[in-house]
């Protein structure tokens, strides 16, 4: 079995929180802050610190199994199952939501005249694709895109810091300490929590003890990242960053070099498809395990068809339109997100340690 290696899992974490961050949270941030924008992108460590925990945990009391996998051998095959189940529901709730954040931002930045549904079936169908040949494959696809990202990246980056002004961000720290924190929710207990979706994956990884390092590192580059992309913006366009859904667009179509360079916004959109095919191919992974693990399948070749066909079908039926998506962002992704990726792992794990302390005290009593 070809497995991840540890700079593949880096990448792949990366693109899993960038992949919709780019695109919504920036506009998220500025709703709540405008001075103090930059450091709600830090947020994502608070989250990454979370999952890098619950991974630390799992590693070592389940090494080798997935967080479903783990439920089913510490509650036992109902109450376990159970459990996947509940995890089926988030994990297709968020394709949902990613599927949709897509097909809104495609259909709105160039193809306002292709209907949603078409959109999304295009982009389900690929990362469905990427999915049946397997983890090592979308590892590998994460590691082609970054030459094109280390490029195309820094030179937009370069051109718009042209027209950044340092007055949106005055006085210093001017804001409110509650708004940074309203502003930096999203990031630390939304995007920040996805990264507790590599438990999914540990029998993949190459070396799974070395995951929760993994996850601290993915998640201070993907902050800092981030940062610069929320500072930028709001520099850039000041007080209407507020009021745009997708205010990085706009940064970019800002951009002119010349007579003959403008419209990069159509790079950035191309690279923000590639980033949330990717994004939908590694949540259909990890829902594929879980449904392997729920219904006990030795088979997974027939599970991506049936998980990217959910998928899709409810990213059109419960969100109408991309107000929707950021309403449920805002309001009910970071509690729903908490509970699912922190609070029943948390659970779980300590479950499992009181059950192996019994074991411990039973053996030691039985030999005395």
């Amino acid at each position: 079995m070809v497995q991840v290696s540890r700079y593949q899992l880096i990448l792949m974490l990366i693109w899993t929180v960038l992949g919709t961050g780019i695109v919504t949270m920036p506009g998220t941030i500025a709703q709540f802050t405008l001075r103090d924008a930059w450091t709600a992108g830090f947020g994502l460590m608070l989250g990454a610190g979370m999952c890098a925990v619950i991974a630390l945990a799992h590693v070592r009391l389940f090494p080798g199994r997935t967080l479903t996998q783990a439920a089913i051998d510490a509650l036992g095959p109902v109450i376990g199952r159970a459990y996947g189940i509940w995890f089926l529901a988030y994990g297709f709730v968020t394709l949902a939501a990613i599927g949709r954040e897509m097909s809104a931002f495609i259909g709105i930045s160039v193809l306002p005249n292709t209907p949603d549904f078409l959109v999304s079936a295009i982009a389900f169908a690929v990362s469905m694709y990427l999915t049946y040949l397997g983890i090592e494959v979308v590892a590998r696809v994460n590691e082609f895109i970054l030459p094109l990202a280390a490029v195309v990246s820094p030179v937009l980056f370069l051109l718009a810091a042209r027209l950044f002004d340092p007055s949106p961000f005055l006085p210093f720290l001017g804001d409110p300490a509650v708004d940074a924190w309203r502003a930096a929710v999203v990031p630390a207990f939304a995007y920040g929590l996805e990264f507790a979706i590599a438990l999914q994956w540990v029998p993949a990884l190459r070396t799974p003890r070395t995951l929760p390092w993994d996850i601290v590192i993915a998640g201070a580059i993907s902050a800092v990242a981030l940062s610069t992309l929320v500072t930028l913006t709001v520099g850039v366009l000041g007080e209407p960053a507020r009021y745009l859904n997708y205010p990085v667009l706009e940064l970019v179509r800002a951009i002119r070099q010349g007579k003959f360079v403008e419209r990069l916004d159509t790079l950035y959109v191309m690279g923000v498809a590639i980033t949330l095919v990717l994004k939908l191919a590694t949540f259909q992974l990890a829902v594929g395990e879980a449904v392997k693990d729920v219904s006990g399948s030795r088979e997974r070749t027939w599970i991506p068809v049936p998980v990217a066909l959910l998928g899709w079908s409810l990213s059109n039926y419960l969100f109408r339109n991309v107000f929707d998506v950021t309403n449920f962002i805002v309001r009910a992704v970071p509690g729903y997100f908490f509970t699912t990726a922190v609070l029943l792992p948390g659970v779980l794990y300590g479950i499992c340690a009181v059950q192996t302390v019994g074991a411990k005290r039973r053996r030691a009593l039985r030999d005395t």
